[in-house]
């Protein structure tokens, strides 16, 4: 039996809008899209119409070794990343964590993130730490990039230098990946001039928060290709503001959008996508455009992550798909307002991984062991055991854990 899915009359999400149309998976790679096209013999042909297929959803920055709950601080605000993170590994919390097994911690985060609509994570981490889990997941890993904690005096020592990595990943083609001016203090604001003086800030750069940058900063930044992510839950958590987001819009940098870890970020990246909105709309009295929301988390971190090409809609690409069924117009992004319940499938190089009750005959078909579970009153259906995943924690710690980030299995 032949893995050819064709998908019927959806409305599909490319070239920055949606449009009906069909779409034909062949084994792990998109083959086919366009209107009326016709199944094999060997194709199973589901029917779209009336909802809509996006690129999978991309975080550009979690932690997923840190998936766990409950959130730690929040009245207390800080002027950088290490005073919280003091905060956080003296905590109750932290001490719990640490007796779940890493292997637990990285499927909580990869589940997080499925149920969210997401595809592809990057997990920000040095590669030998990452390395055993990658491939393994019911979620996709970047597993290509070059990396440092952060820049300036604070730094954790991963890598080989700030210097030293980015010309390794201009080598290799690879994303440079970094926190920047995670804080509000003195050390905060010099980062940039620091990372530009290690000659490290460049195309291939992927700088994560960038708290207290203003134009001159936000100038440097769109000059040198640099893209940033965005991760106002995380920000507001900690430090109390977030950056001044509008100003990198408005002047045209690539901005992706990341929950961060779960200590101090979003439940999971809907809530991210609502929470970034609201923000935008509360600090500038303007309306954050849908659309705009949607690339920070398709377009453009394939463009900063360099992921091929950022239109993922295109035949021979990877088969990373996500179906929603919402109550609004075919032709209507409404990414801000999706809930779990509106996640109807999650494709991911061509295998169905997570999905409503009505597409089980898929999963059957792909020979997938699944499990079955309720969100507001929907049965859903998801590749592995995250039930058994979640008993393995309540056994790990003593008593019977739940997490937010998942549902109440």
């Amino acid at each position: 039996m032949g893995n050819s899915v064709l998908f019927q009359s959806a409305s599909l999400y490319r070239n920055g809008k949606l449009e009906t149309s069909d779409l034909i998976v062949d084994g792990e790679k998109i083959s086919a899209i366009d209107t009326n096209l016709s199944p094999n013999n060997d194709t199973v042909t589901i029917s779209l119409k009336g909802k809509k297929v996006y690129p999978g959803f991309i975080n550009s920055h979690d932690h997923l070794l840190a998936s766990y709950l409950p959130k730690v601080g929040g009245t207390e605000k800080h002027q950088s990343w290490l005073s919280y993170d003091n905060l956080y590994k003296s905590s109750g919390v932290f001490a719990e964590r640490q007796q779940v097994d890493p292997e637990i911690l990285y499927y909580l985060g990869a589940y997080k993130n499925l149920f969210s609509g997401v595809t592809t994570v990057f997990d920000h981490i040095p590669h030998h730490v990452q390395n055993p889990f990658r491939g393994i997941l019911p979620v996709k890993l970047i597993s290509d990039y070059t990396l440092a904690h952060s820049i300036g005096n604070y730094s954790l020592g991963w890598g080989e230098g700030p210097a030293l990595e980015y010309r390794m990943a201009e080598h290799a083609g690879l994303p440079f990946v970094t926190h920047l001016a995670e804080g509000v203090d003195d050390d905060s604001k010099q980062s940039l001039r620091l990372l530009e003086k290690m000659d490290a800030l460049g195309g291939h750069s992927v700088l994560v928060h960038c708290l207290p940058f203003g134009l001159k900063e936000v100038e440097k930044i769109l000059e040198k290709g640099a893209s940033v992510v965005w991760c106002p839950t995380s920000n507001l958590h900690i430090f109390g503001k977030t950056t001044n987001i509008k100003l990198f819009l408005d002047m045209g940098v690539n901005v992706c959008l990341g929950t961060d870890y779960s200590a101090s970020g979003s439940l999971h990246l809907l809530e991210e996508l609502k929470t970034a909105k609201s923000i935008y709309f509360g600090l500038y009295g303007e309306e954050l455009p849908e659309s705009t929301l949607l690339k920070m988390i398709t377009e453009n971190p394939r463009k900063a992550f360099r992921l091929g090409n950022p239109d993922a809609m295109m035949p021979g690409l990877s088969a990373d798909l996500l179906v929603i069924n919402d109550d609004k117009h075919n032709a209507e992004i409404n990414v801000s307002e999706l809930t779990w319940k509106h996640i109807d499938l999650v494709v991911i190089d061509g295998y169905p991984i997570y999905g409503s009750e009505e597409y089980k005959s898929l999963f059957v078909h792909f020979g997938l062991e699944t499990e079955e579970f309720s969100i507001d009153g929907k049965t859903k259906l998801v590749a592995g055991s995250p039930k058994k995943l979640l008993k393995q924690v309540s056994d790990s710690v003593g008593y019977k854990k739940s997490l937010a980030f998942l549902p109440n299995f």
